[in-house]
């Protein structure tokens, strides 16, 4: 199972350019955190709130990238629609672009409990 720092260093290595580089370590805790809880929301709708792990490195590596996408928007997460000198930029669902909403599982059927 990939681990919680060897998603730091992905972070560290695709953010900062320096793995070596700690210093923004506790707010991309804070991005997987928040990164790990949309996947469950969108994935599991049912039966998130009883789920506290990932299911798999699949998800694991999701994680990462939504928080890196979390982290590079700072502060933008509920842009919806942005348009300057020809680029554009459209948030959906969860407040993440929906190249990496299409890399998601099919939501889990249910019923709301």
């Amino acid at each position: 199972m990939i681990t919680e720092e060897e998603q730091l260093k992905e972070m560290r290595i695709e953010i900062l350019e320096n793995v070596e580089d700690t210093s923004k370590d506790e707010v991309f805790k804070i991005k997987l955190k928040r990164a790990k809880f949309r996947y469950l929301r969108l994935v599991y709708p049912y039966r998130y709130r009883t789920m506290e792990e990932l299911p798999d490195d699949c998800a694991k590596d999701w994680q990462t990238k939504c928080a890196i996408e979390l982290y590079n928007l700072s502060g933008d997460e509920n842009l919806t629609s942005y348009s300057e000198n020809g680029l554009s930029e459209t948030y959906a669902r969860a407040g993440i672009s929906q190249d990496l909403l299409n890399e998601l599982p099919p939501p889990e059927a249910g019923v709301p409990s």
